[in-house]
């Protein structure tokens, strides 16, 4: 039996005594002074014994007299979590001993990871009120809880994270007993932290959560506009949204004739026949127009320039002799031709 138990056997009749208001010896000093000194003492031991064991208990402090804050609850062990690959971010936490990690700040809430030495975590907010830190459960991506500071050391800096507010929902664990504050006046309960993906750009974005838990996710690729036609001079593999600025080579005349029929009243039959390339059927963005001029004038002329694919592009005409009649592509190549 070492010196501490030896001596908590010799204080406890003390306590006990205390408790029930006997006075064992007069003196001027306040009774609760040593009711506090051995309330330490023994919090002091527990958490030694606990430390011996390799797990670690949160004790509140007892409240003094005329104080307003919770009493202590019933003592709870951290079961540590198995070390997993060291988390990355732009702030990160370790602890130097095993600590619990809960769904709230304080002891009042339950425990749902078990934060070992070791263990390198992802700091995605702070509660600059309690000290507690909001992490990422390591293993579970996008799942939080909030660490105890007291044995945490931060790596990074912390002023970009965002101050979320103390959660207000009810704990899933019941201390053993709470000194109700006096309120004297009405304040709205601040929402609890939400956390999720805060981008509204993001294909998973939240619009309910406060927090951003750094789960964003971005899917599919990023718009390109661009010309997509294969058959277009300005062709652009790179893009996947035709934008309408595709271009097309233009067209060349290769060979022109004409076969001329008399038709004896002053008039031939133009039976025309122009080449031309590319001839790619794909091609239909060809505009031609046909002008007759004769003497100087104009007697003829196509009407609304029209697109053609044919090659080769075989008009017929009935024109008076001697009309000359041209032939041209998207204002780029002409040909004329004349009967008889």
């Amino acid at each position: 039996m070492n010196f501490k138990t030896k001596f908590l056997w010799l204080v406890l009749p003390i306590f006990i005594l205390s408790a029930c208001n006997l006075q064992l010896v007069e003196s001027p000093q306040d009774p609760n002074d040593a009711n506090l000194e051995l309330t330490a003492i023994v919090q002091q031991m527990l958490i030694d014994q606990a430390a011996q064991q390799g797990n670690v208990v949160e004790i509140t402090a007892t409240p003094q007299p005329g104080s307003v804050q919770s009493a202590p609850p019933t003592e709870e062990a951290v079961v540590p979590a198995a070390v997993l690959p060291p988390a990355t971010g732009d702030v990160t936490v370790t602890v130097s001993v095993a600590t619990n990690c809960r769904q709230g700040p304080g002891t009042a809430f339950a425990s749902i990871y078990g934060m070992p030495v070791g263990q390198v975590a992802k700091v995605v907010a702070k509660n600059s009120y309690s000290g507690y830190w909001i992490i990422e459960i390591p293993g579970q991506a996008g799942q939080t809880c909030w660490l105890w500071g007291q044995y945490a050391t931060i790596n990074g800096d912390t002023a970009g994270l965002k101050d979320v507010v103390t959660p207000t929902s009810v704990a899933t664990n019941t201390p053993t007993a709470t000194i109700a504050p006096t309120i004297t006046n009405t304040v709205a309960a601040a929402a609890p932290a939400v956390a999720g993906c805060t981008d509204s750009t993001a294909s998973n974005y939240n619009s309910a959560a406060t927090v951003d838990d750094g789960s964003c996710a971005y899917i599919g690729p990023a718009f390109v506009g661009g010309c997509t036609d294969p058959n277009a001079i300005n062709y652009n593999p790179n893009a996947n949204a035709d934008d309408g600025s595709c271009g097309y080579p233009a067209p060349i005349i290769t060979s022109a004739s004409v076969v001329c029929e008399d038709q004896f009243d002053g008039n031939y039959k133009f039976i025309i026949t122009v080449h031309w390339k590319p001839a790619d059927p794909g091609l239909s963005r060809i505009a031609r127009t046909t002008v007759g001029m004769l003497n100087g004038k104009e007697v003829y002329k196509s009407g609304t320039s029209m697109k053609v694919s044919i090659n080769p592009y075989s008009p017929t005409l009935t024109l008076p002799a001697g009309t000359v009649v041209t032939v041209t592509f998207e204002s780029v190549t002409s040909t004329s031709l004349t009967c008889p």
